[in-house]
């Protein structure tokens, strides 16, 4: 299976790779999966299998599959200025 691991995820990844090839013995529940390398589920706000959006809490991956787990995205701040 591919696993792309977007934005600041790649910093859980010993080498820093954002993407990875991993052969897995049988199908696996993707939270599982995270916890086996050290991703911690919190980190995820978008996760996708083969282009279609999944839950952490019920996707299951294989080896045929492309995962593409991406983190909160935020930025700047929004100032309101009263007149």
């Amino acid at each position: 299976m591919f696993l792309h691991l977007g934005g600041h995820l790649a910093w859980y990844d010993p080498q820093k790779r954002s993407r990875l090839e991993i052969q897995l013995r049988a199908p696996i529940a993707l939270i599982d999966l995270l916890d086996q390398l050290g991703v911690p589920s919190a980190e995820i706000a978008v996760a996708a299998i083969n282009g279609n959006l999944v839950s952490l809490d019920d996707a299951r991956v294989a080896n045929d599959d492309r995962i593409d787990l991406y983190p909160p995205v935020g930025g700047g701040m929004f100032q309101t200025q009263t007149v």
